[in-house]
């Protein structure tokens, strides 16, 4: 919808294709798991890549008493209607289109030859708004560490759904519950945490991580100071752990997931990962995803700049049942995980890791890991403007050669293509500077012998990384969109959740605006010294 009302659209109408989630994936519900032709995804489609959260009040808690926006001049509200619609009723409205052909990505399983319009099919479409303020409930439950009470380590998932939400979100709810369970009966035992756990289910998580975001958003300074990191759950079902996040936190999330059995093979969960991994065509060693955007992590690593994962199973509960009236628990029990084995896998993971962390006495955040990650980033950037260069000088010697005019179909109209901007040479020598000094430092702190250390030093220590990632944020920002901190992962301003790595620099090369590409290199670059500073400084404690 941001995309269309760019373009001039009205209004927008939405629908999955059944190529994507309906019968050309398999059987459709309630034969099996996938969308039926009356099944319509619900979604939020405020801008969230602009700022999540309550439209009104960016940056800032939806307290009560908040000052709010006026609603015409909330930007992040979607300047066009949008309705979401089954593909049993698209199926019209797409037969009476006409115009050309639409390209081979813009088809989908729907028996009929796709067009792209415009007309002559005319919609009438007609929506009502309700905007009256709401209260949404977040629920926090708090277990007071024994030794370090004033630093928290926090588990969350959000308990709302568009309808009835057995996979999303309860699924990854109940798992949490399940853990705060476990944890509580140590505790009555006399096992209590180092550090302070807190337990969040988060409200309003759908129409925009409103919950979370408001929550952070009004507590943000004292969360700076005290919370180690941030563990978010959501949807789960049968198969493979998925788990992405702070690199820094890599290393760690490896360990644990060798600790936890896979209930399906009998082997660790790493193990299946990796394997899953070869045969995709990937590697064997186990790595986090970067993070974009789209469940309740957002305002904590995007925002306030704190270490957070995101972690959950899949791959063997494929459906179409993604926010619509069809998560039901007969749904799930069919099709997701019918022995809840991968729930129980859930909480043992998500609870191990929030144990690792809340118990460790200098806490698991290693920097290898996370520079030879960074690394690929900065070298996926570099080649991008390679490739374009290259792809823009065949395309003007192709021009000059009339190469296009000679491969088009002389009985068809035919527009002779214009040459484009050649793509100039970008200076990434600060980064790349800026890199290997970071490798250099890494390198020594990674050397440092934690044995020697007395406690004090050791929490000394441990308050500095907790602020670690924290270094890696600007308070300008993210070009167009200063909520988004984060300097190494954003979600993309045109991709949704979709992550945009080194996002400064990467989105300003894709839109070609290379005076800002040039800026962000620096500003990047900045950003990267003072994390250098920063691990520096953690050697020289010891």
């Amino acid at each position: 919808p941001k995309l269309a009302a760019e373009h001039g659209a009205i209004g927008c109408l939405i629908y999955s294709d059944p190529q994507d989630d309906g019968y050309v994936r398999g059987d459709v519900y309630p034969k099996g798991a996938f969308k039926n032709k009356t099944g319509v995804q619900r979604g939020s489609v405020m801008d969230m890549p602009t700022y999540p959260g309550d439209v009104l009040t960016p940056g800032y808690g939806a307290t009560k008493d908040a000052k709010r926006l006026d609603r015409k001049a909330a930007p992040t509200i979607t300047k066009i209607p949008v309705l979401p619609i089954s593909y049993e009723d698209a199926l019209p409205l797409l037969e009476a289109l006409e115009g050309p052909v639409a390209p081979k990505a813009w088809k989908g399983g729907l028996p009929i030859t796709y067009h792209i319009g415009p007309g002559p099919a005319k919609v009438h479409l007609k929506l009502e708004f309700d905007w009256q303020l709401k209260p949404a409930h977040n629920v926090i439950a708090t277990l007071k560490g024994t030794d370090f009470p004033d630093q928290w380590v926090m588990r969350g998932n959000h308990h709302d759904a568009w309808v009835h939400g057995a996979n999303d979100p309860i699924s990854g709810m109940v798992a949490l519950m399940e853990e705060a369970r476990a944890v509580g009966e140590l505790a009555k035992k006399g096992n209590r945490p180092k550090r302070t756990l807190v337990y969040c289910a988060w409200d309003a998580e759908e129409p925009g991580l409103i919950g979370s975001t408001e929550w952070v958003e009004d507590h943000k300074k004292e969360l700076q100071q005290k919370v180690v990191a941030y563990i978010n759950t959501d949807g789960n079902g049968r198969g493979f752990l998925g788990a992405g996040g702070s690199h820094s936190l890599q290393a760690m999330v490896g360990e644990v997931a060798g600790t936890v059995k896979d209930p399906q093979r009998g082997v660790s969960i790493k193990e299946r990962r990796s394997a899953v991994n070869l045969v995709n065509g990937g590697k064997e060693d186990f790595s986090l995803y970067a993070l974009g955007s789209g469940s309740d992590y957002t305002p904590f690593i995007q925002h306030a700049g704190i270490a957070a994962l995101n972690i959950g199973f899949g791959g063997e509960n494929a459906g179409g049942e993604y926010h619509t009236i069809y998560d039901t628990y007969p749904h799930y029990k069919r099709f997701k995980d019918p022995e809840f084995a991968y729930g129980v896998a859930l909480a043992n993971t998500a609870g191990r890791i929030s144990l690792r962390l809340a118990n460790a006495d200098i806490l698991p955040f290693e920097f290898k890991q996370w520079h030879s990650t960074v690394s690929t980033y900065l070298e996926e950037v570099m080649n991008t403007c390679g490739t374009m260069r290259k792809a823009v000088q065949k395309h003007n010697s192709m021009v000059d050669k009339n190469i296009f005019e000679l491969a088009a179909d002389p009985r068809k109209p035919f527009k002779k293509p214009v040459k484009k901007d050649e793509i100039p040479y970008l200076d990434f020598t600060p980064l790349q500077n800026a890199m290997a000094s970071l490798k250099s430092s890494i390198a020594t702190f990674s050397q440092m012998d934690i044995e020697k250390l007395s406690v004090s030093e050791r929490n000394s220590i441990n308050k500095k990384l907790m602020r670690a990632e924290h270094v890696l944020t600007s308070e300008s920002g993210l070009p167009r969109r200063g909520w988004y901190k984060h300097q190494i992962y954003a979600p993309g301003f045109y991709t949704g959740y979709g992550v945009k790595t080194l996002p400064g620099v990467r989105e300003a090369i894709e839109q070609k605006d290379w005076k800002e590409a040039q800026e962000q290199i620096m500003k990047l670059a900045n950003t990267l010294k003072d994390f250098n500073i920063h691990i520096q400084e953690l050697s020289a404690m010891f």
